[in-house]
């Protein structure tokens, strides 16, 4: 009973902490900081899934955290970095939506999510704050990347958004079949190399990695 009372303590506060992880990556103009604010995010990730393998004993959980966090935490940022060094991109000019309006759709959001949520008929209290936190994660990710001129801040949109049905996956289903975990993260491995790919061949024929650009190939 009391390992159940601490796993609910501590997931609540981290995923309050994910949320707060993802409002840094919103109010940031640097793709250095938005970078590190996601490997901290991942880095929340990997606690949470560590936690619901302590709560419920599954040993597969604790492979599943350690991959989120040698991969999301680790890899992946680091990979993300070795990027903008390459092409010497540091910050975000141009955005579609502004900080201040961002940060305050970005609220809206997470407000919305939370009455979509209290509509539905869960199990607790945790499972709600749980399910409303990655809803929000996955319309937090999308507006990113709508709402940003940077191919770097988009692709980092679509792992927020991966992220946030991670978290959805793991906190209430305890987690997914070890076997199709793995083949998950596989598959976020390789669309990251693709999309860096594509990153590289948009700097190297445009000298930018700005994809409004993009639309000078229309007609």
């Amino acid at each position: 009973m009391a390992e159940i009372v601490f796993g609910s303590n501590t997931m609540q506060l981290l995923i309050a902490l994910i949320l707060v992880s993802t409002f840094m990556i919103l109010g940031s103009t640097r793709l250095y900081s938005c970078v590190r604010a996601f490997g901290i995010q991942s880095f929340l990730l990997a606690c949470v899934a560590g936690t619901v393998a302590y709560s419920t004993g599954k040993d597969e959980i604790y492979i599943i955290a350690i991959l989120t966090l040698l991969f999301k935490s680790i890899l992946i940022p680091y990979f993300l970095i070795y990027i903008i060094r390459e092409i010497k991109v540091k910050r975000e000019i141009d955005l579609y939506v502004k900080i201040s309006p961002s940060l305050i759709i970005g609220g809206v959001l997470v407000v919305i999510s939370y009455y979509l949520i209290r509509s539905i008929n869960v199990i607790s209290e945790l499972s709600s704050f749980a399910l409303s936190a990655s809803m929000s994660l996955v319309s937090i990710g999308l507006f990113i990347m709508i709402s940003r001129k940077k191919a770097i801040m988009q692709m980092l949109g679509i792992l927020i958004m991966e992220n946030g049905l991670f978290l959805g996956a793991i906190s209430l289903t305890y987690g997914m079949p070890l076997l199709v975990e793995l083949g998950i993260f596989f598959d976020v491995l390789i669309a990251v190399l693709i999309m860096g790919i594509l990153i590289f061949r948009i700097n190297k024929t445009f000298e930018s990695v700005d994809t409004s650009i993009l639309k000078n190939l229309i007609g």
